[in-house]
């Protein structure tokens, strides 16, 4: 709970009207923070009575009295507001453990697919562009055929090679 969920929720608290987590996490509030403590002081301090019904009436069904009841209670309110102390990095958030640590993980498996991917495309684009170099010396070589040059033997010899189609050998 932060400040201004203490300031929404101090009467609900000194009327007993709080679920039981709701108000373990009141009171944890409210031990470390002495503005809140002060405000908690101070409603319990006045120590309301019910009105009869007849003061009830006199004071509700006066014109003004709702406006000056507004009047009155945000000036009390905006007094109570507490501004955030201390830097922004020490203010509590009120995201759970688990949420923080799947959307960490989250985050943590998108990098390493990313860097995944990047690597797979580095590999495809080295790929492809080997492969183009070699398409590349093929048409070369068949748009400017050269002088296929004949086996020699070891003696400088050309070496004579008869195909005989009956075996289908050399």
């Amino acid at each position: 709970m932060d400040c201004l969920m203490i300031s929404s929720r101090v009467a609900a608290f000194v009327d007993g009207e709080l679920e039981s987590c709701e108000c373990e996490r009141f009171v944890l509030h409210i031990e470390t923070c002495d503005p809140c403590t002060q405000i908690v002081i101070q409603i319990e301090a006045q120590r309301f009575s019910p009105l009869s019904a007849d003061q009830r009436r006199s004071i509700c069904e006066r014109g003004a009295f709702w406006g000056e009841m507004d009047t009155e209670l945000n000036g009390h309110l905006d007094a109570l507001v507490v501004a955030p102390v201390g830097p922004w990095h020490r203010r509590r958030v009120g995201l759970p453990v688990p949420m923080v640590v799947a959307y960490a993980a989250a985050i943590l498996l998108a990098v390493v697919w990313g860097v995944q991917q990047q690597e797979r495309a580095q590999l495809a684009e080295l790929a492809s562009e080997h492969l183009g170099q070699q398409l590349e010396k093929e048409r070369r070589l068949a748009a400017q055929p050269g002088v296929i040059t004949p086996p020699v033997s070891g003696d400088g010899s050309y070496k004579v090679v008869t195909y005989a189609p009956e075996r289908a050998s050399f």
